[in-house]
């Protein structure tokens, strides 16, 4: 159902983000920010989540960007949790990342991973807040966004 802060770290939930890239055409921007400032960003010309029954199944279309393509890999998974395992590993991959994402084997991007301050962490598992095409899977990001908006008219 989403939580956070609008004016700060905030989800807004999987069923909402369903209802709303059901109402017609949706992109989705990435944004990603890393410790020093550096900025990149990742479009998709074409988002949307699948309904509850489905598990909330990403469906992207083509990339565009400047931070490299790690969502794409993750195209047409189910969401996984710790208690809902619907990725492609054998183990549960929302246990070794830390969080729940569209994860396929496990992961290129992790958003929802933990974030550790500063950027490179140490951890048995690639479990922070990453985008591997932009600074890999052992560093942190520091500020992440996802953003949907209505499909631009032609």
């Amino acid at each position: 159902h989403g939580f956070g802060n609008l004016e700060g770290e905030h989800w807004l939930g999987l069923d909402h983000t369903h209802w709303l890239t059901r109402q017609g055409s949706y992109v989705l921007r990435v944004l990603l920010e890393d410790w020093n400032g550096r900025q990149a960003q990742a479009s998709y010309d074409t988002f949307a989540l699948a309904p509850e029954n489905d598990f909330y199944r990403l469906r992207l279309g083509r990339y565009q960007g400047s931070a490299g393509d790690s969502l794409s890999w993750h195209n047409g998974r189910q969401f996984s949790t710790l208690d809902r395992d619907h990725d492609a590993y054998s183990g549960n991959c929302a246990h070794y990342q830390k969080g729940g994402w569209w994860y396929n084997m496990c992961a290129h991007s992790n958003l929802n991973g933990i974030w550790y301050k500063g950027g490179h962490y140490r951890s048995r598992y690639q479990d922070g807040v990453y985008w591997a095409e932009f600074r890999g899977g052992a560093y942190s990001l520091r500020k992440v966004a996802m953003m949907v908006r209505p499909t631009p008219s032609t």
